[in-house]
């Protein structure tokens, strides 16, 4: 079947006539956002008229049980679904694997509904405001059900949940326009946060292109429990919204302009960079030079705070304007974010490297990303140390102390 379009809100009675129909089969559903954004897709399964399953994809039955037990009993699940697996006579059957761990105590029927309920009211929500193409399989390979009886997840409990949702979003909107809306934290708001732990999210997970549902899915939450604390915070003063990246750094660039003279630029970080440039040149140099790049300005703001007292602090958004700071003046050590729009940090680490002059340089990796694995690739690329966001300033301090003396 061809792809169909549909209107805003129109996803409802696309399901309500598949329902009817007693339909099995495959949804898939694409739309468009915004034009800044990538294209939003996913899967809704259908079988004799109820919903199954909703994702990106339609996973085959052991990625699907791993999936179930990564939610709800993660220290339990690899070991118990290998002993599924092996004594299934049936290993692809989603329903017969379920069965086994639920007869294993791994976890209940009603446990997995729930997770699923919710994972498939999660996948709607996301998509019943925007307009959209749908296109409809008939051909469903994942054999899955729930209970004795074998029953499809509650239509009916699903939706009264959506509209219950939807009026909380509704209530939001005087500082939430929509889950797709973006979070902008200014330095002058971060200033003022008088809660550690919510000036450490800021840090790690505001960058001015992330939207709040962005967010939540990176942190494993529900959207709208999400959105409860950035309401509670936008009320505060701490945090705004905007509807666009381009926005965003609109809201940012007028902040930091604010607080040196009333200078524009489009590009904040850039606009500091050559001011500071020309600051350091007046001074004669009399404080080691650290360069700092990323692409947050947020991250940008707490590390110059960190270090300005002992340092001069340079600024680049960019890998090019950190080339061009570096040909200018002596950089007695960098800080490097792991993930710019332009360039892979670990690329860029390895270009500079290439620099004769530069192979000497310690450079920290300044990342959100953990792991042994991005440890290690950083050291082979040249890098120094590294150093997990959110850091606080004196361990900031202490890093760099450690290349400087």
């Amino acid at each position: 079947m061809s792809a169909k379009k549909y209107n805003s809100n129109q996803l409802i009675s696309i399901l309500d006539s598949l329902f009817k129909k007693n339909s099995s089969g495959i949804l898939s559903l694409t739309t468009q956002v915004d034009s800044w954004q990538q294209q939003r897709s996913c899967i809704l399964s259908l079988r004799n008229g109820a919903l199954i399953y909703g994702g990106t994809k339609v996973p085959n039955a052991e990625e699907l049980c791993f999936k179930i037990g990564e939610a709800l009993k993660p220290n339990l699940i690899k070991a118990a679904l290998s002993v599924a697996v092996e004594r299934a006579k049936e290993p692809n059957s989603a329903v017969e694997l379920l069965e086994m761990l639920i007869r294993m105590r791994a976890f209940t029927w009603q446990e997995v509904e729930a997770l699923m309920n919710t994972k498939v009211l999660l996948i709607i929500e996301k998509f019943v405001p925007y307009s959209g193409e749908a296109q409809w399989s008939g051909n469903l390979d994942l054999d899955l059900s729930y209970g004795a009886d074998r029953h499809g997840l509650n239509w009916s409990d699903i939706q009264q949940e959506l509209k219950h949702r939807q009026q909380i979003w509704q209530d939001y909107a005087p500082q939430i326009p929509s889950m797709d809306a973006i979070p902008v934290v200014t330095p002058q708001q971060l200033r003022v946060i008088d809660n550690p732990q919510v000036a450490d999210h800021f840090i790690k997970s505001v960058n001015g292109r992330a939207s709040l549902v962005n967010i939540a899915e990176k942190m494993g939450k529900d959207p709208l429990k999400v959105a409860t604390n950035y309401f509670n915070w936008a009320n505060n003063g701490w945090v705004s919204f905007v509807e666009s990246p381009l926005e965003a750094q609109r809201v940012i660039s007028a902040s930091i302009a604010s607080e040196h003279g009333g200078e524009t630029s489009v590009n904040s970080s850039e606009a500091i960079s050559l001011r500071e440039r020309s600051a350091i040149a007046k001074l004669g140099q009399d404080l080691p030079i650290v360069l700092s790049v990323d692409d947050s300005a947020i991250i940008q703001i707490s590390i110059k705070r960190a270090l300005q007292a002992d340092y001069n602090v340079l600024l680049a958004s960019k890998a090019t304007e950190a080339l061009e700071i570096l040909q200018e003046v002596k950089v007695e050590l960098m800080l490097l974010d792991l993930t710019m729009p332009d360039i892979d940090g670990l690329e860029f680490c390895k270009t500079v490297r290439a620099f004769p002059q530069f192979r000497d340089l310690p450079i920290v990796m300044v990342t959100a990303r953990d792991g042994l694995v991005n440890k290690m690739k950083g050291h082979i690329a040249g890098t120094s140390k590294y150093l997990t966001k959110p850091f606080k300033p004196e361990e900031l301090r202490e890093v760099v102390r450690q290349y400087i003396k």
